[in-house]
């Protein structure tokens, strides 16, 4: 039988998708007027307060040296995913070899 995951894990899954949301908000707005930049700007930042909320939630029960490394490497792999899904931005085959490479990283980390 698997163990349950641990809290802080859960808490850092949230601070990766509140983070990768307040950015893909900000690359939403990039060049609109700004009556229409302001409100989406506050969601980008109310986000970001919950990624930041998050994240420190974690690192009181991970240590920062696994914790930050987790933290940036998925939403690396996951902002350049999303983006190039949602503005189809390029990705390219190394560009996936990089996700991949930083994937392995995040194991070789947690173990």
């Amino acid at each position: 039988m698997r163990a349950a995951m641990h809290p802080a894990y859960l808490a850092l899954g949230g601070a990766v998708v509140f983070n990768v949301a307040a950015y893909l908000v900000y690359r939403s707005i990039a060049g609109t007027v700004p009556r229409i930049w302001w409100p989406m700007f506050t969601v980008g930042l109310m986000l970001g307060a919950a990624n930041t909320f998050l994240f420190a939630r974690s690192i009181k029960a991970l240590p920062l040296s696994v914790a930050y490394p987790v933290f940036t490497g998925v939403s690396f792999a996951v902002i350049t995913l999303a983006a190039a899904f949602a503005f189809d931005e390029r990705l390219s085959p190394i560009h996936l070899l990089g996700i991949g490479l930083v994937m392995t990283g995040i194991v070789l980390v947690t173990r």
